[in-house]
């Protein structure tokens, strides 16, 4: 009678653990893709950083090394190139406006000067364009308006729906451009 309730008891541990085993996998890959999902968001806002400071700096006809630059690929790479470890992110995603006006109404300049030097010019004797900012923004390629970037679920959430990233938008005097 020993041996059958001995049985019976190693029946009764597998399924608990199959019980405990199934919540715990569920909370411990939820922890996961949500600490993907955090690191998706801090990403968003360090690239559009990086983008801002670099055209910040490096002038009106670079923006193609500046999307590079801020996806931390090096600018001899050619076409699309993704953030290490985020494929959503890439360098077409990068979005960036130089702005004039005033810094309480900021508009786009559609056709930024050719040279920090015209821009400086222009500035100092308040011809347009005069560029004194940059914008720059993660969007969905080729969205006006900016469009907030999908990103899928990787594990346990991957039944729901899609998450967006947030629209990051670092706006930024220039300082090599010529701006005042």
């Amino acid at each position: 009678m020993a041996h059958f309730n001995l049985h019976l008891q190693r029946g009764s541990v597998s399924v608990e653990f199959a019980l405990i085993a199934s919540v715990f996998f569920t909370l411990l890959f939820g922890a996961l893709e949500w600490g993907r999902v955090f690191f998706m968001w801090n990403a968003a806002q360090e690239v559009t950083r990086r983008a801002a400071r670099d055209a910040a700096v490096m002038g009106f006809n670079a923006t193609p090394a500046i999307q590079l630059d801020a996806v931390l690929q090096s600018s001899t790479a050619w076409g699309s190139a993704s953030f290490p470890g985020i494929s959503e992110i890439t360098n077409l995603s990068v979005a960036v406006r130089y702005m004039g006006g005033s810094f309480g109404a900021l508009t786009v300049v559609s056709n930024p000067p050719v040279s920090a030097a015209l821009n400086a010019a222009n500035c100092s004797q308040g011809l347009n364009p005069c560029v004194i900012a940059v914008q720059t923004q993660l969007c969905q390629p080729s969205s006006n308006p900016c469009a907030p970037i999908s990103i899928l679920p990787f594990t346990v959430l991957e039944g729901l729906t899609s998450l967006a990233l947030p629209i990051s938008t670092v706006t930024r005097p220039i300082e090599a451009a010529g701006g005042s």
